[in-house]
């Protein structure tokens, strides 16, 4: 589990840094982001997001968070398959092609963990199994994931004896066995002391 960088594990290699968009491009829309601050006063946040080669503002508020056209404010629908698989593309930092796509609204796979569904499941056929999910609400890259932290995750599952979500270090079973591991070091010092002393009354006694 320590033998591989845990940047790697992590699939920061997969991915690369996220466009940002330039001062220039940002003075262009001020009036826009001005108009739908005042339009939607109970926004919590309201951010520019590159996405497929132009911007989109990203609304969020306490219930929701929605796409906004960043030419025309025109409030965006969620995004289709063709839109995130180009988007997938500009995230991933790797030479292989796109293998599948698919949209996951119910049953997630357990590798995302408590992730908010829906998301895009984009595959790659890269030789490290490479696996892209992404919002189709706001286009973020929620995560990622490959064979090699599959493989770690199954071995940290093993280390925690969390079979079920893989999360819990102070689970039942990991306490019961070591408190059964400590039991049997003490049981293990107890039987040398009573050994050597066997031996020692053994000598003792023959003389």
């Amino acid at each position: 589990m320590v033998v591989v960088d845990i940047d790697i594990i992590h699939g920061d290699h997969l991915v690369q840094p996220p466009a940002v968009l330039k001062p220039n491009d940002l003075a262009k829309f001020s009036d826009q982001l001005a108009d739908l601050a005042n339009e939607n006063p109970d926004a919590t946040a309201i951010t520019l997001t590159p996405l497929n080669g132009s911007g989109v503002i990203n609304i969020k508020t306490a219930d929701n968070t929605r796409l906004v056209a960043l030419e025309n404010t025109k409030v965006l629908g969620n995004l289709d398959e063709a839109s995130v698989r180009v988007l997938a593309q500009t995230y991933y930092a790797g030479t292989g092609k796109i293998e599948s796509t698919t949209l996951i609204e119910n049953n997630p796979p357990r590798e995302i963990g408590a992730r908010p569904l829906p998301l895009w499941r984009v595959d790659f056929d890269d030789a490290w199994g490479s696996t892209l999910y992404i919002s189709p609400v706001t286009g973020a890259l929620a995560t990622r994931r490959h064979t090699l932290w599959r493989v770690f995750d199954f071995l940290w599952m093993l280390h925690i004896m969390d079979y079920d979500e893989r999360e819990d270090i102070n689970n039942a079973v990991l306490r019961s066995v070591s408190i059964l591991a400590f039991l049997l070091v003490l049981s293990g010092i107890w039987y040398l002391y009573f050994r050597l002393n066997m031996k020692s009354w053994f000598r003792r006694g023959t003389k």
